[in-house]
């Protein structure tokens, strides 16, 4: 999200340096998201991080990750724009400041507000798919061919940040089967978390026939792999914000989180909730209900009928 608030200024000839840890930078590294990437190591303080800005002459510094760190390297290295929250003494840090707490709109109006302080009357009317570097994009397809996924496939979306935003195992082996009666190629993506790769496991003791790469391509080559499928369908999670990034076309399942806050945002999501449920977007971490229906007991056929919309459309992009 915070990649589409800042994406028109470089519409508008700004380059843009994206710093932060080495994983989330090699995903950007060469992309055509940004000028250039600065991974930092280990969490640095904010000292170094001022001397950083100070060596590379910063003219400006976003930082929307609700920390203040950012903020005061670059108060200390007296960096001219400094963007971001008002709150934990972020407005006395900040030439730019915007609340983030206290608001129910979306995340990414409130990184779109906080930016346009600094820089006003972005255009955020023609925004373009995120695209990895090249060789991300010709490993995903050395890994697509090598897996018999030539033509068109459907992404398996099965990483979440949280375990109260997975779906059950049971569903996704209900979507699958569906898939595999209808000839229709498909692929597992992941991290390498416990939990992925568990249920990545759990799916081939039934399919163990189904092309599995969880764990095993970087950030960068899985972007790539997400932006080349014709559909992916997933938790709420980062695959699926880089799939609306990517314009791919998108089924996420949202259950203990809340899509008016942080639904992935591009031209084709589709949101699908197990709607009878009054505890929907309670925001825990641990779901009190027996059996987590929010996640567990969402009818498959949702996915498979918002599967059949989307693939005909996707086959002919």
């Amino acid at each position: 999200m915070i990649h589409q608030a800042v994406a028109p200024l470089l519409e508008k000839g700004k380059p843009l340096v994206a710093w932060g840890p080495p994983q989330l930078m090699d995903l950007f590294e060469g992309s055509n998201a940004v000028t250039a990437t600065v991974p930092d190591g280990a969490k640095p303080g904010a000292f170094e991080m001022a001397g950083l800005l100070r060596r590379h002459r910063a003219g400006g510094l976003i930082n929307l990750p609700r920390s203040t760190r950012g903020l005061l390297a670059g108060a200390l290295a007296r960096t001219p724009i400094r963007v971001g929250w008002s709150e934990s003494g972020g407005r006395f840090l900040a030439t730019h400041s915007v609340p983030f707490k206290g608001r129910e709109d979306h995340q990414i109006e409130r990184y779109k507000d906080a930016v346009g302080l600094a820089f006003p009357n972005l255009d955020y009317g023609n925004a373009r798919p995120f695209v990895p570097r090249e060789e991300a994009m010709a490993e995903a397809f050395r890994l697509r061919q090598g897996l018999g996924l030539e033509g068109a496939y459907v992404g398996i979306g099965l990483s979440s940040a949280a375990a109260v935003k997975r779906l059950g195992t049971h569903i996704w082996l209900e979507v699958m089967a569906w898939l595999r009666a209808e000839g229709i190629p498909h692929v597992l993506l992941g991290g390498n978390a416990a939990e992925d790769m568990a249920q990545a496991e759990a799916i081939r003791a039934v399919f163990p026939d189904t092309p599995d790469l969880c764990g095993k391509t970087s950030l960068a080559v899985s972007s790539a792999l997400v932006s080349q499928a014709a559909v992916l369908v997933g938790n709420d999670s980062g695959l699926s914000h880089l799939a609306a990034a990517s314009h791919t076309s998108l089924i996420v399942v949202f259950g203990p989180t809340r899509p008016s806050l942080t639904a992935p945002r591009g031209p084709r999501v589709q949101i699908l909730q197990h709607e009878p449920l009054d505890c929907l977007g309670c925001l825990r971490l641990g779901c009190p209900v027996p059996g987590h229906p929010c996640m567990e007991s969402i009818d498959p056929a949702l996915l498979i009928k918002a599967l059949e919309a989307f693939l005909p459309k996707a086959a002919n992009t």
